[in-house]
């Protein structure tokens, strides 16, 4: 008999989940527009093909060929010609030998060959190895070897990092190298990407590891060296995914700005969401604050993702220079990666209007929770609560579940959890709990099932055997009207072990005092959590995806 109920609320919800997916598709416009012929035409084709989200775009552009697909500079792509460079670089790749579940090194900028390869790999089934493009030689060969990529595709921008990646041990051979944008006369250290892509068939091949293989994303390394999180391409997810577009309210007529990495997890999960659904992608090769409020004005964008850090930048531009252009075309904004302080939230929404958007996931977990514009306000400091096909248990040291309003380690359990760590087991196996993953958030679920991050398991300061959460008091001094930035981290101290210190920076042309810093946390926190040393600095250390690098602070 329980087994039968267990059958039953199975069903249940998978019919919840179907008929939730179906009504998000009618709002998202999805259907409309499409010619019937050539859904007809793409029908009678895929019986060749493994099914899945790697034929979204070919599917776009047998019902929408003539759509705009892709912006990047002073060029434009429609989805049929995106499709047919797509099926260019598989042929390419395949004619180098590369075969299913083989791995592909990706170490570009923002630009079209980028994406043209993210959205490849899938296609053709195989590992794409993602190589941040601001990497070393020393981190590009940790990378290498870890991933033993059979080609790697990179920028000529970065030729003399990639020599020396390869001098020592010799990954790569030049003939399993691709260079893009190198100039005319000059000598590359592999292929042309354009000539080898140039002269292949536009037709998309017959290839049976369509769907297979999956990406590794090398995690920021604010710890140590990056491990790769390695995930199938099959863990995409699909009831967390469409329920944060259904929130967001994603629709197949936006037109999306992409200024952060395209091998940031989140930059590139919002770019294939909005290609899947046959909308417009205007991709930027770096972030200006004045540049992307003439992307709004320009491209009429709809949407965009921003880590906290853009935010900030772009609410510190002079308001003079804010009401020049017109940004009343945006609907939706997201901001995800790091942590976002509710003052940065709501000065950006004073800004630009209440449509800032926050999300909670990682790299390990995949999308987790949501809060809504609303929430900055109704809910401060909170990440929002789980999204569809997501369960959360929050930890204490002992291993047991915690109350509601306390904080322990996070545990996250849904489809889109990583298989693991690539190469390193000792890492997965400490990272899992009983079929949950944590990357070591410390975090709070309030009653009303609304989450709330603490800091992370490395940064929290114990002073006096207390633990004290980073988080709490950089939304402090996030609310002081002279700050900008804040980041809140432990000094050694005789008495206590550990005592807070706080490093911050302050908006243009304000003047600040210690003592006036500490008294504005004085009357906000307790008397053990305020900061002992406030220390001004011009910027604050940062990854590529805007997390504050803490273990630098001490240096600074």
């Amino acid at each position: 008999m329980n087994l039968l109920r267990s059958k039953l609320k199975q069903i249940e919800k998978l019919a919840k989940d179907a008929l939730f997916t179906l009504q998000y598709v009618g709002e998202s416009k999805v259907l409309q527009r499409r010619s019937l012929p050539g859904a007809a035409t793409f029908s009678k084709d895929i019986w060749k093909l493994k099914i899945g989200p790697q034929l979204a775009i070919a599917f776009n552009a047998r019902t929408r060929g003539d759509q705009c697909a892709l912006i990047f500079g002073d060029k434009s792509w429609t989805y049929k010609e995106l499709d047919q460079e797509i099926n260019q670089l598989s042929r390419a790749l395949a004619s180098m030998g590369v075969s299913g579940k083989d791995a592909v090194g990706i170490m570009l900028p923002n630009c079209s060959e980028h994406l043209i390869a993210q959205e490849t790999m899938p296609r053709i089934g195989v590992v794409a190895a993602q190589i941040g493009y601001r990497l070393k030689s020393d981190e590009i060969a940790h990378i290498l070897d870890n991933a033993d990529p059979q080609i790697l595709i990179y920028h000529y921008f970065y030729e003399a990092e990639v020599r020396g990646a390869n001098a020592g041990d010799t990954f790569l051979e030049p003939s399993q190298i691709m260079v893009v944008g190198a100039p005319e006369g000059v000598e590359t250290y592999g292929f042309r990407y354009e000539e080898i892509v140039g002269s292949q068939q536009r037709e998309m091949p017959i290839l049976r590891d369509a769907g297979s293989g999956g990406v590794i994303v090398y995690t920021s390394g604010t710890t140590g060296k990056p491990k790769g999180a390695s995930r199938s391409w099959k863990d995409t997810g699909l009831v967390s995914v469409t329920d944060l577009m259904a929130k967001t309210r994603i629709r197949s007529d936006d037109v999306h700005l992409v200024v952060c990495p395209l091998y940031h997890s989140a930059a590139l999960a919002f770019t294939k969401m909005i290609l899947g659904l046959g909308a417009t992608v205007v991709l930027a090769d770096h972030f200006d604050a004045e540049d992307v409020l003439r992307h709004i004005e320009s491209e009429k964008i709809t949407c965009a993702f921003f880590v906290p850090t853009m935010l900030i930048r772009l609410n510190a531009l002079d308001p003079e220079i804010r009401q020049k252009y017109d940004t009343s075309s945006l609907r939706w904004v997201m901001s995800g990666a790091a942590p976002l302080a509710t003052a940065t939230a709501n000065e950006f929404q004073e800004n630009f209007g209440q449509i800032l958007h926050n999300f909670y996931g990682s790299t390990e977990t995949g999308v987790v929770s949501h809060a809504g514009p609303d929430d900055h306000q109704r809910h401060p400091g909170s990440v929002g609560r789980p999204l569809r096909g997501n369960q959360l248990r929050i930890i204490d040291e002992l291993g047991e579940e915690v109350r509601p309003g306390e904080v322990g380690e996070l545990y996250v359990n849904n489809a889109m959890l990583i298989d693991g760590y690539h190469k390193n087991m000792e890492a997965t196996l400490d990272s899992q709990l009983d079929g949950y993953f944590s990357v070591g958030d410390l975090a709070s679920i309030d009653s009303q099932g609304y989450l709330f991050l603490a800091s992370r398991k490395h940064d929290m300061v114990i002073s006096g055997g207390v633990n004290i959460y980073p988080r709490e008091i950089e939304n402090v001094l996030h609310q002081h009207p002279a700050v900008l930035e804040a980041a809140v981290t432990g000094i050694p101290d005789p008495e206590w072990g550990e005592c807070v210190g706080a490093f911050v920076v302050l908006r243009k042309d304000v003047t600040l005092s210690e003592i006036e810093l500490q008294r504005h946390c004085k009357e906000h926190l307790a008397s053990y959590k305020q900061p002992r040393h406030v220390v001004f600095v011009n910027s604050l250390p940062r990854n590529e995806t805007g997390k504050v690098l803490k273990h630098k602070l001490h240096l600074l």
